[in-house]
């Protein structure tokens, strides 16, 4: 699968901005989703199919966390960008 990652590290009241050039599915995910999802395994996160190409999250607790962005399995590019804005 292709896909878009940035690591992410950081605490509450910081948000994870994602801008894309198109339409995609947008995911923020724990490391151990993030695992899963690479596996292709099921896995659980916030996020999901996005048509306003801006997704905003707010991280739920200290971490590590993985922002995903993909096309679902179809074919094309998407383009993306990635900020953090630090509580």
């Amino acid at each position: 699968m292709n896909f878009l990652h940035w690591k992410i590290v950081g605490q509450p009241g910081d948000s994870v901005i994602i801008k894309t050039d198109q339409p995609s599915y947008v995911r923020l995910l724990d490391a151990l989703n993030f695992e899963y999802y690479q596996r292709g395994s099921k896995y659980a996160g916030e996020g999901g199919w996005n048509d306003d190409l801006k997704a905003v999250f707010g991280l739920p607790y200290k971490g590590t966390f993985h922002a995903v962005v993909d096309l679902g399995g179809q074919t094309g590019l998407v383009k993306a960008t990635c900020d953090i804005r630090r509580g």
